[in-house]
């Protein structure tokens, strides 16, 4: 399984436009890795989880073939990981020679938004799905996804998501703070092992295990303890961040150098791991 991240940024994304502060000033001045667009990641270029409000801008830089993806997972639908309006170019008439329709999967909420934007669509270019928490999906591309509760927006069910493939386990943890209980007991109970997880870390350090909507530094901590202790991580797991803000406070190389004592890395922009 490869996973490759467009974008590992929050909301704002870094730097900041409309922020002086700073980390946002700095990045301005040392660019590379510190530069943050809108979070996405690409699975084996068939699954997409996620659009960003710099969609175009990702596909280009990383010089993806956008008509290979199948697959398409919304975690949920704050703005900047619901760009739904750039679906639109793959419409009859607006996007040539494409062989398949795309599968997109999501709450309702989802669903409906895409729905709204692509009232003229076809069966050729898109099919819809609704995802059930703990219910597991078989997607077009082969993978079996199961949405699992996240702690954030209390309008809707926001979903991480478990992913399997070829023998293979991923866990896409954002957006989320601490998991609801729900989700860890579906976790221990399943029984299965988890290879590569992303955990978001929107927050710096917050002097709080279990935050809410977001991950801090403690929480990300916290969570890969229990993660351990319920023996859903096993020794050789890899576990990175992602969705990081610039209102925690650290550019990439201090994030870097907390997390390099618990085995932890640091996403950035166009990074590939490969599990």
């Amino acid at each position: 399984m490869r996973v490759q991240f467009l974008g590992t940024a929050a909301s704002e994304g870094i730097p900041n436009p409309f922020c002086k502060c700073d980390i946002c000033e700095k990045v301005r001045i040392q660019k590379g890795k510190d530069i943050r667009t809108r979070s996405s990641v690409i699975i084996d270029d068939l699954m997409q989880i996620d659009i960003a409000p710099e969609f175009s801008y990702q596909i280009m830089r990383e010089n993806i073939d956008m008509t290979k993806i199948k697959d398409i997972l919304f975690t949920h639908t704050h703005p900047d990981h619901f760009n739904v309006g750039d679906l639109y170019s793959r419409m009859i008439n607006f996007g040539f020679n494409i062989t398949h329709p795309l599968h997109i999967y999501g709450n309702d909420r989802a669903i409906n938004g895409c729905l709204n934007v692509l009232q003229d669509y076809s069966s050729e270019r898109f099919v819809f799905n609704v995802a059930i928490p703990f219910q597991t999906i078989t997607t077009s591309s082969g993978y079996e996804v199961t949405p699992l509760l996240a702690n954030h927006a209390k309008w809707e069910f926001c979903y991480i998501y478990l992913i399997e493939k070829s023998g293979k386990t991923m866990l896409y943890g954002h957006d989320s703070g601490y998991f609801p209980e729900l989700t860890w007991q579906w976790l221990k109970n399943s029984g299965k092992k988890i290879d590569l997880a992303i955990f978001e870390c929107t927050y710096g350090y917050r002097d709080n295990e279990k935050t809410n909507n977001h991950m801090s530094i403690e929480t990300v901590l916290s969570a890969q303890k229990r993660m351990i202790k319920d023996d859903i991580f096993h020794e050789n797991t890899a576990l990175l961040t992602s969705h990081h803000s610039h209102s925690c406070g650290f550019m990439h190389d201090d994030l870097v150098e907390i997390f390099k004592p618990y085995k932890i890395e640091v996403a950035f922009d166009g990074l590939t791991k490969v599990i």
